[in-house]
C-alpha cells in the first residue's frame, strides 16, 4: 500500500480502526478486545478512490450491513480491529471472487503468519470472520476448529458450530478466544436463508449467535492465564 487511509478502513488498507472523522492521533488500539476478520481488501482502483476520500465509503454494503449487524448486537464499533485475510490489493478494479494470491502457497503463508501475528499482538476475546473464506484460514492456525477447516460453507456452521469458545492457536500459548462465523456483509440478503441457531433461522438466528459469542467473551474467565478481559 501506497499509505494507510486514516479514516475508518480495514487493514491492509487503512489503520484498522473506527474513525470516521479520520483525524489524527488515530483511537486507542483495541487490546484484547474483537477482531473482525474478512477476505481481501479491495482493488487498486477502490483503495485510491478511498484514499482520496479519507476513508473507505461507509455507505457501501459491506460497511452499510457490517455496522447494523455489530450495532443490534450492542458491539461498540471503537471495540474492533477491522482485518482481511489476504493482504495486498487486486490489480485493477474488481473486487469479486477469490482473492488471486490464494493460488500462490508461499503467499498464503506469509498471509497465514501476518494473521497469527495480528492475533498475538491483539489477542482479542472474540474473532467474528466474515464469509466463507476467513473461518478456513483461521481453522488453519488451530485445532479447535476443524468445522471450519473444511470450507465447506456457513450453513455448516450454525448451531453448535456457529460459536465455539476455548479456542486455542499454534504457536500462541497461555491465550484462548472465542470464534462465530457471519455471512459476508456484501452477501447478507440472499444467503440468510442458510443460518440455523438455537431455534431461530436467518437474521435473528445469525444476531443471536453474534450476541451469544460476545456474551461469552465478555464474561469468560479464562483468557490469558485466567484473567478476565476488562472492557
Amino acid at each position: 500500500m501506497p499509505e494507510a487511509i486514516v479514516g475508518t478502513a480495514f487493514f491492509p488498507g487503512g489503520y484498522d480502526l473506527w474513525n470516521p472523522a479520520g483525524t489524527l492521533p488515530l483511537p486507542k488500539f483495541p487490546v484484547g478486545k474483537i477482531m473482525v476478520l474478512g477476505h481481501d481488501f479491495h482493488s487498486e482502483a477502490g483503495y485510491e478512490e478511498s484514499r482520496a476520500r479519507g476513508s473507505e465509503r461507509l455507505s457501501q454494503p459491506t460497511w452499510k450491513n457490517l455496522i447494523d449487524v455489530l450495532t443490534r448486537a450492542s458491539i461498540g464499533l471503537e471495540e474492533c480491529f477491522f482485518t482481511n485475510v489476504y493482504m495486498g490489493l487486486r490489480k485493477g478494479d474488481k473486487t469479486t471472487g477469490p482473492f488471486p494470491g490464494a493460488t500462490d502457497d508461499r503467499f498464503v503463508q506469509h498471509c497465514r503468519t501476518l494473521l497469527l501475528k495480528q492475533i498475538a499482538t491483539q489477542r482479542p476475546s472474540l474473532i467474528i470472520t466474515l464469509g466463507v473464506n476467513a473461518p478456513v484460514m483461521l481453522a488453519s492456525l488451530s485445532n479447535d476448529l476443524p468445522s471450519r477447516r473444511i470450507g465447506l460453507g456457513l450453513k455448516y456452521l450454525n448451531d453448535s458450530n456457529a460459536v465455539v469458545s476455548k479456542v486455542t492457536f499454534l504457536d500462541l500459548p497461555n491465550f484462548l478466544t472465542t470464534t462465530v462465523a457471519l455471512i459476508h456483509p456484501c452477501l447478507r440478503g440472499p444467503n440468510l436463508r442458510h443460518r440455523r441457531y438455537r431455534g431461530l433461522e436467518g437474521d435473528e438466528a445469525e444476531i443471536l449467535m453474534l450476541e451469544d459469542a460476545r456474551g461469552i467473551a465478555r464474561t469468560s474467565k479464562d483468557w490469558e492465564l485466567g484473567k478476565q478481559t476488562n472492557w
